[in-house]
């Protein structure tokens, strides 16, 4: 079975090769991607848009195991939830629900049945010792629905990606992550029909141009676009957009479609 992997712990330690070391003891046959594993600790916003923008790449039947995990060992949940025909593992804290949006009916189970987890469990790294061996398990043929008791999907953490506003015709959103060339991308979404042409973006008092992709720009121009997720991007050509902006998470982002456009 193929398995994904995304989490906080980074590269530098031992911790990713001990969880994998727990998948691949349970499950030998398990064939392991890491889709990343360098999310800012802690932050769940960033881990739930890397996994959802990842997971809806892999093949029906893949496992996702998700641990950005900053209440380890506190009383939130640990959750098994099954969609398209995949399942996803992790905290109940807001990581796995927007991987999950708009791909069908969702089904959720607790992780309560101890005798899946390993037998001596780190209050600290539920990663290792409760997420990985039920992935594990799960991947070796176990049963979904015996991980433990159902739950509605309505209980699940909320996740903590904003929505962007309406505001008349115009889409009013902010900066909801930063990718590693500096680009700026927000929680809105326009219609493919608008971009480019004619399209207007507000960036504090800057107006930008709507382009197709960043080489339609001169070199260190700011410009707007719509990222390979359908998400509006601020960028700048050859540059970083963060750093000319001087510009992270929360910033204000406003979108107008072109003259005559029914959707925004």
């Amino acid at each position: 079975m193929l398995l994904s992997f995304t989490s906080d712990f980074g590269t530098r330690d031992g911790y990713v090769a001990a969880v994998k070391g727990v998948l691949l003891t349970r499950a030998p046959e398990l064939q392991i991607v890491d889709v990343s594993h360098e999310i800012p600790p802690g932050d769940v916003r960033a881990g739930a848009y890397v996994l959802s923008l990842a997971a809806r790449e892999f093949p029906p039947g893949t496992l996702h195991l998700a641990v950005v995990d900053p209440r380890v060992g506190s009383e939130r949940r640990g959750v098994a939830c099954r969609v398209a025909e995949s399942i996803f593992v992790g905290p109940d804290n807001g990581l796995l629900p927007l991987a999950l949006e708009g791909r069908g009916v969702i089904e959720v189970f607790e992780l309560t049945r101890r005798e899946l987890w390993r037998e001596s469990v780190s209050p600290v790294f539920h990663g290792r010792d409760l997420f990985a061996p039920v992935a594990a398990w799960l991947a070796a043929g176990g049963r979904l629905e015996e991980v433990g008791p159902a739950l509605s999907p309505m209980s699940l953490v909320p996740s903590p990606w904003p929505r962007a506003e309406r505001v008349g015709r115009s889409l009013r959103g902010e900066v909801v992550h930063v990718d590693r060339f500096g680009n700026l991308i927000t929680n809105i979404r326009p219609d493919p029909a608008d971009a480019p042409g004619g399209g207007r973006v507000t960036v504090g008092e800057q107006v930008l141009p709507l382009v197709r992709s960043y080489s339609d720009a001169a070199d260190g121009a700011l410009v707007a676009l719509v990222g390979s997720a359908g998400l509006l991007e601020v960028a700048c050509n050859r540059g970083s957009a963060s750093e000319r902006l001087s510009a992270s998470r929360g910033l204000v982002v406003s979108y107008s479609p072109r003259a005559g456009g029914e959707r925004v």
